[in-house]
């Protein structure tokens, strides 16, 4: 069954307003019998073109049911294209909270952009709560040609202590997030084959909301708030399946 009024009230969730204006109206009837209306040529398939019947109207000329039926026919059409539109902006949304990570050896590195003047880089760092700060390695920085400062030491992910440097980076970048003016440690690793480039931190981790989805291996950064946009989407499918139920039906009549 064809309900006007509850495709009414659909519109009226992504706030469409329907216009109608002075058009050519082609008549055919297809092969169930049904009178359709269309505004356009070449919307008519090409076996009914022999029994068209093209004229000038406008909507006090029509019939208040042929009127009804193709309004309601381009309402839809807009609120498809109004729903496509939403759809897309919601995952582009969602995929702005989600960074990838790989596996190495039990353990979790996330990329890393890291800014210093005209320079960047992107590092492969290891997610470790038990480091109070970041730490990079030597020779993953060394193009960015920076001033390294001398700092103290720092424990490495064998547990051993090594001196270090400092790094201070115009900008680093991970996920939706960008943070100015980061101070880094450097250390000159000479071990080879783990992967990673360095430690991402307690400085930056105990501030940042994230939760790990290990089947899909991503990180979802601010799950509230990706959440919010997972439901947003839900009911837009929601929306689009009642459309969809609402119009499928032959024979359908406007109430």
């Amino acid at each position: 069954m064809y309900r006007l009024k509850i495709l009414s009230r659909l519109l009226c969730v992504i706030c469409l307003t329907p216009m109608f204006a002075e058009a050519r109206i082609y008549q055919y009837t297809d092969d169930t019998g049904r009178q359709v209306y269309v505004d356009r040529l070449s919307k008519v398939p090409a076996k009914y073109r022999d029994q068209l019947n093209a004229r000038e109207e406008t909507k006090d000329k029509l019939s208040e049911q042929e009127f009804k039926e193709l309004s309601v026919e381009r309402d839809i059409k807009q609120l498809n294209l109004k729903i496509d539109r939403r759809r897309t902006e919601l995952q582009d949304a969602m995929a702005q909270w989600v960074t990838p990570f790989s596996f190495q050896a039990n353990r979790i590195l996330v990329p890393v952009k890291a800014v210093y003047g005209a320079r960047s880089v992107t590092l492969n760092l290891v997610m470790d709560t038990g480091a109070s700060f970041t730490v990079v390695h030597k020779a993953a920085v060394h193009s960015l040609g920076a001033q390294l400062l001398d700092a103290g030491a720092a424990r490495v992910a064998d547990g051993s202590i090594v001196k270090t440097q400092r790094i201070n980076f115009d900008r680093v970048e991970i996920g939706p997030y960008k943070v100015k003016n980061v101070s880094a440690g450097v250390i000159d690793y000479k071990g080879g084959g783990s992967g990673s480039q360095g430690l991402l931190g307690m400085d930056f981790l105990y501030s940042a909301r994230y939760e790990l989805d290990r089947e899909k291996q991503q990180i979802i950064w601010a799950p509230d708030k990706y959440k919010k946009l997972q439901q947003q989407l839900l009911e837009l499918d929601k929306l689009e399946q009642r459309i969809q139920e609402e119009t499928a039906a032959p024979g359908r009549k406007t109430q």
